[in-house]
Order: C-alpha cells, then sequence, then structure tokens
C-alpha cells in the first residue's frame, strides 16, 4: 500500500532509527540507525555495523537493505528509509539500487557534500523524496554521546584526526 508521503508521521520512525543507532553506540559501532518502511509497518530495522562485522560496506542502510531484500523487490518504489545521519555515496547508491525513492534523515553530511549527487538526472529520477533535519537535535545528541570525533566530521564537514 503506497502511503502519501506527507501525511506520514516521520518522527515516529525516526524515533525507532534512533533507537537503532543507541544499540549500535552501546556495541561501540558508529551511533547510526536505519528502519525501512512500507505501508505504516517497519519491515527492516539496523545500525551501524562497521567495527562488529569488521566489513567497510556494513552501514546501517546498506544492512537494513540486506534484512529485507526480496521484500524490497516485491515493493520497488514503495519503502521509506529512514536513517539518523544522511546517507554517504555507497549508501544512496544502494538505495537507489534497491529501489527505495523516500528518504528520511536526521542529521546532514556536510562532510560528505551529498547534495552535488541529486543534479544528476539519474538520482533525481530514483529519489521522489529526500528530507533531512528530522529529529535533528535527537541525532546530534546520540552521534556525539558514542561517537565525538564522528559527530563533529558531520556536523563541520571538517576532517579532525586529532580528536
Amino acid at each position: 500500500m503506497i502511503q502519501n508521503f506527507d501525511t506520514i508521521d516521520h518522527e515516529k520512525y525516526m524515533a525507532e532509527a534512533l533507537k537503532e543507532a543507541e544499540l549500535a553506540g552501546i556495541r561501540g559501532d558508529k551511533p547510526i540507525g536505519a528502519v525501512i518502511v512500507h505501508g505504516g509497518n517497519i519491515i527492516a530495522r539496523s545500525s551501524n555495523r562497521f567495527h562488529t562485522l569488521q566489513s567497510p560496506v556494513a552501514h546501517a542502510e546498506t544492512t537494513a537493505i540486506f534484512a529485507c531484500a526480496p521484500y524490497l523487490e516485491q515493493y520497488k518504489g514503495e519503502c521509506t528509509l529512514y536513517t539518523t545521519v544522511e546517507p554517504c555515496v555507497m549508501c544512496l547508491g544502494t538505495i537507489v539500487i534497491a529501489g527505495i525513492r523516500h528518504i528520511v534523515f536526521g542529521v546532514k553530511d556536510k562532510f560528505m557534500q551529498m547534495d552535488a549527487y541529486f543534479t544528476h538526472p539519474y538520482i533525481r529520477k530514483k529519489v521522489h523524496h529526500y528530507v533531512g533535519d528530522v529529529l535533528r537535535d535527537e541525532c546530534v545528541q546520540v552521534l556525539q554521546k558514542y561517537s565525538p570525533r564522528d559527530a563533529e566530521i558531520v556536523l563541520t564537514g571538517k576532517w579532525c584526526p586529532s580528536l
């Protein structure tokens, strides 16, 4: 069932992504969480597992997509992905290939400078909604609580290896 994007309670689902981010932080991974929603139901939830799985591709968005890939194939274009931090280039590519057309994030990643990718006609065609700053303050707090270095990079856009 396709919902009207503008009537969805985005904060409700971002709060669920925040729970995943907390779990990642507690576990020692980067505190980033994601959920995928279809028809008002959460069909997948995950968090960053970069350190736990020792895998550079185990971001919250990609692990959530892997968890429900057959479902996404069946309902291509009807799902929304919520993530506490704006998706990186790799995750955006995975999201587009998976057929997720609606992306909602909490904190804009100034380091990644993702705005440039949305000038590409293919990305503009595939991503119908790209909404940020949903529960931004809460997402920033979780990021700062568990990973001050990553929070600094995301918020300022500056690499800070000294932290």
